[in-house]
């Protein structure tokens, strides 16, 4: 992983931490202004808790030392809600209940907790671009002319119309599509990054983990992997539930990395049947040429890939 962007997330869950203790403490204090008893039976739990360990290699051991802790533990618990406090009030604070806000799970050898991972994805997605929200409630269908489309009957405002209840209902049915591969391809201005941030967007209201970066940022995570031989900067990519590459053609051709690196992404994510959404301004003749045909021959494959032709006038120019 990013080395620079991996620190980010161990800060902030270090801030977390810190801010844990400031409210265990406020909650502690706040209780035992209001009832000293409590302040009273949390002590004596400490003292003879700090005593056992202090004796534990002298005799005589105290006795019966679980039994005494989960006495004042029910006492505790008792006097809190008598005192309108929920029984857990004074329990250790933490956003995430699998890592205790440590980032880190496991016995012996530990690993990132899913908290981590997906503070992770992101960090790594502002090094994309999407700072506007964009949803399918708010796609404003009259920005498209009425005007039919070359050689049919067709306008490009139905037309976008079929487009985008394609798009929504791949974002729906997230993240088990029929298809989990998307290509979004097409002329600018023409509503594809639109509808990828829509997608976007839906994914987050339905809590599926996803990353949506531009295909430059992409490319800065494959070309640090590729130099510093360590794979794991991708781990976030290769993983996620839902990828979502916008701009593929605008990134530089790096030899050794940029085809390779996109082929290997698409193929394993393919293999994992986890969901890929991929916008482009490239025609199909085009993406051959740049990324070579077993690329392009992933994004066609009608049992895997969804691809979506975008039609029309370059809105943007109106």
């Amino acid at each position: 992983m990013d080395n620079r962007i991996m620190q980010e997330v161990l800060n902030a869950l270090a801030e977390q931490r810190a801010k844990n203790e400031r409210e265990e403490m406020r909650r502690r204090q706040e209780v035992t202004a209001k009832c000293p008893a409590i302040g009273e039976v949390m002590a004596r739990r400490q003292q003879t808790v700090l005593a056992s360990i202090y004796s534990a290699f002298q005799l005589p051991v105290e006795e019966n030392l679980e039994e005494k802790v989960h006495k004042w533990n029910a006492e505790i618990k008792l006097l809190l809600k008598q005192n309108g406090y929920p029984e857990d009030y004074l329990e250790p604070v933490c956003q995430c209940a699998k890592c205790e806000d440590t980032g880190y799970v496991g016995e012996g050898k530990k690993v990132l907790c899913d908290c981590a991972r997906n503070l992770y994805a992101q960090l790594l997605e502002k090094g994309g671009v999407f700072e506007e929200e964009q949803s399918f409630e708010a796609y404003d269908e009259t920005i498209f002319p009425e005007t039919p489309l070359p050689g049919t009957d067709v306008t490009q405002r139905q037309y976008m119309n079929v487009i985008r209840r394609r798009c929504e209902d791949y974002a729906n049915q997230l993240p088990h599509p029929a298809q989990r591969t998307l290509l979004l391809y097409g002329g600018s201005g023409l509503g594809k990054t639109y509808l990828l941030r829509a997608i976007h967007a839906r994914a987050r209201e339905n809590n599926v983990p996803a990353i949506c970066l531009t295909a430059n940022a992409f490319l800065r995570t494959a070309r640090e992997a590729y130099f510093s031989r360590d794979q794991q900067a991708l781990d976030a990519l290769y993983e996620t539930e839902l990828l979502l590459i916008d701009d593929l053609g605008t990134e530089p051709m790096l030899e050794n990395i940029t085809v390779e690196q996109l082929f290997n992404l698409i193929n394993e994510r393919q293999n994992a049947r986890l969901c890929t959404v991929l916008s482009t301004n490239l025609t199909l003749t085009e993406l051959k040429a740049r990324y070579t045909e077993r690329v392009l021959s992933r994004l066609l494959d009608k049992r895997n890939c969804l691809a979506l032709h975008f039609l029309g006038e370059d809105v943007r120019l109106k």
